[in-house]
C-alpha cells in the first residue's frame, strides 16, 4: 500500500469513527427532569461548599448516566414560587419535563401522567407509608414514585427559640409533644412580646403573621375545627363560625394583644422566616428542615451565626385536638410516546426513590416516606427529639388545602385577598371570609 493510500485508509477510518461515534450519541435517550432547589447533600459530599440546590441533581446526573450508558439527563432546578406555572404552560405548549417534583392529580385524570405501578415491586409498596403511596392515584392507580412524609414543615409544627423562652422566665412545651393548648400559647406569647421604647406599641413579638403566607395561615383556622372544603370536596366552607374565629383570633394576635407585628397584609413567607432568623420573633414556623435552614444560612454568609431551636406543635383546643398539615412529595413521570424512553424515565424514578437516595433527606432533616428507613434515620441526630415531635405532629395531618383532587390554585388569590382585607381592617374577618368563600365557589365549583 502506498503513503498516499496509507493516509487516505487513515482519513476513512476516523471519519467513520467520527460518524459512529455521533450515532452513538443520537441514539442515547435524553430525559428532562425538573426540580425544586433542594440543598440535599450528595453520597462524598465533603461540606468544603454549602451544599447548592445544583449539588444532588448533578450527582444524580453523573451517577444515573454511569450506570446508563445510554441516557443523558438535563436538569433544571426551578424555583418554588412560579414552579406550578412555569409547568403548566409547559404542559398548555406540549412539552412538560419527563420527571417532576411538582404534580397535580388533575394531570393523572386527564391521561397525562404515567401510573407507575408496573414499574415497582411488592417489596416498595410494603415500605412505603400506604398515605404517601396513595396520595396521587386515581381510577385505581398510582403516579407517584413516593420519597417524602410530610412537608417542610410549614403548617405542621412551630420552631420556637429556647433562649428567648429562657429570657423571658418561660419553659418550652414538654417532650416527647412538646404540645400546648391555646390558652397556654397566648399566655406564652404576652410575655414574649414587649415595648422597647415605650410608645405603647411592643418592638419585639412572639411571632408573625403575613397574608402571603399560604402554608401556615391555614393552621388557625383548622385549630378551631373549621375546614377548607365540606366532607365530599364539593363547596368551600372556611366562612363557619370555627373559620370566621380563626380569622379573628389572628387579626387580634396584631391589634389587640401585640404579640404579632403590624404590616402583615404585605408579608410573606419569606419576610416571617428572616424575622425569626433574626430573633426578632420567637417564634416560627416549619419542621427539621427549617432547623437545616439556619445551618445553611449561616454557610452562605445569610446569618453571622446559628442559633438554638426547637420543634414544637401548633397550639390546640384541648376539645378539638391538635392538627397538622400532611402532604406527601415525590416524583411523576409525564406520558411517554416511546417504549425504551418510558422504561429509562421509569428507572430514573425508581433510582430517586430507592431506599438509598431516599436516605440523603436526612441532610433536609425530612421524614422519609419508607418505614424501613425512618426506623433508625436520626439516631445519631442531635435533632432526634425535634424529628420526633414533628413526626408525633403529621399524626394528626390533615390537607389544609384538601385532597390532589382538588386543584385550589384558581383561589389562591382571593384567599390572600381576604387576609390581606382582614389584617388592614378594611373588612371584618365574617366579611372577608364570605367574599372570599363566594369567589372561591363560584371558580371552582360554579356555584
Amino acid at each position: 500500500m502506498t503513503k498516499r493510500c496509507r493516509i487516505a485508509a487513515l482519513i476513512l477510518a476516523a471519519i467513520l469513527a467520527l460518524v459512529l461515534s455521533q450515532a452513538a450519541v443520537a441514539k442515547k435517550v435524553t430525559i428532562t427532569w425538573w426540580l425544586n432547589p433542594w440543598r440535599i447533600e450528595p453520597p462524598g459530599f465533603t461540606g468544603e461548599h454549602a451544599v447548592t440546590g445544583d449539588d444532588y441533581p448533578e450527582w444524580v446526573k453523573q451517577e444515573f448516566e454511569r450506570l446508563h450508558p445510554d441516557v443523558e439527563i438535563k436538569f433544571e432546578v426551578v424555583p418554588n414560587v412560579g414552579f406550578m406555572e412555569k409547568l403548566s404552560a409547559a404542559i398548555l405548549a406540549g412539552n412538560p419535563p419527563d420527571v417532576s417534583s411538582f404534580y397535580k392529580k388533575e394531570w393523572a385524570v386527564r391521561g397525562l401522567l404515567e401510573p407507575v405501578d408496573d414499574f415497582v415491586t411488592a417489596a416498595d409498596v410494603a415500605d412505603w407509608y400506604p398515605e404517601a403511596y396513595n396520595y396521587l392515584a386515581a381510577d385505581g392507580k398510582h403516579y407517584l414514585f413516593p420519597r417524602s412524609y410530610g412537608t417542610n414543615g410549614m403548617g405542621s409544627t412551630m420552631l420556637l427559640n429556647p433562649r428567648i423562652f429562657a429570657e423571658r422566665g418561660l419553659d418550652l412545651p414538654a417532650l416527647p409533644d412538646r404540645s400546648w393548648t391555646l390558652d397556654e400559647f397566648l399566655a406564652a406569647a404576652k410575655k414574649l412580646s414587649w415595648d422597647v421604647d415605650g410608645d405603647g406599641i411592643n418592638d419585639h413579638y412572639a411571632l408573625a403573621l403575613g397574608a402571603q403566607d399560604s402554608e401556615n395561615n391555614p393552621a388557625w383556622f383548622y385549630m378551631r375545627g373549621a375546614s377548607m372544603f365540606n366532607e365530599d370536596e364539593t363547596e368551600i366552607v372556611i366562612d363557619s363560625t370555627e373559620g370566621i374565629a380563626g380569622l379573628e383570633f389572628m387579626v387580634d394576635m396584631i391589634y389587640d394583644h401585640q404579640i404579632a407585628p403590624r404590616g402583615a397584609e404585605g408579608m410573606g413567607i419569606y419576610d416571617i422566616i428572616n424575622l425569626f432568623h433574626s430573633q426578632r420573633t420567637a417564634i416560627g414556623y416549619g419542621g427539621p428542615y427549617e432547623i437545616g435552614r439556619i445551618y445553611r444560612a449561616v454557610n452562605e454568609g445569610k446569618l453571622d451565626e446559628p442559633f438554638e431551636v426547637k420543634i414544637a406543635q401548633y397550639p390546640h383546643i384541648p376539645e378539638i385536638g391538635p392538627v397538622a398539615h400532611y402532604a406527601c412529595g415525590g416524583f411523576v413521570v409525564f406520558k411517554q410516546k416511546d417504549a425504551k424512553k418510558r422504561e429509562k424515565v421509569m428507572e430514573l424514578g425508581k433510582f430517586l426513590t430507592d431506599t438509598d437516595n431516599t436516605r440523603l433527606l436526612k441532610s433536609l432533616l425530612y421524614i422519609t416516606a419508607r418505614k424501613s428507613v425512618n426506623e433508625n434515620l436520626y439516631d445519631d441526630s442531635v435533632f432526634a427529639d425535634d424529628v420526633g415531635v414533628y413526626a408525633n405532629a403529621l399524626s394528626h395531618g390533615v390537607p389544609y388545602y384538601g385532597s390532589p383532587d382538588v386543584d385550589f390554585s384558581e383561589a389562591s388569590k382571593f384567599w390572600q385577598a381576604a387576609f390581606e382585607a382582614a389584617f388592614t381592617k378594611d373588612k371584618a374577618p365574617e366579611d372577608a371570609l364570605k367574599d372570599f368563600a363566594k369567589e372561591a365557589n363560584r371558580i371552582l365549583f360554579g356555584k
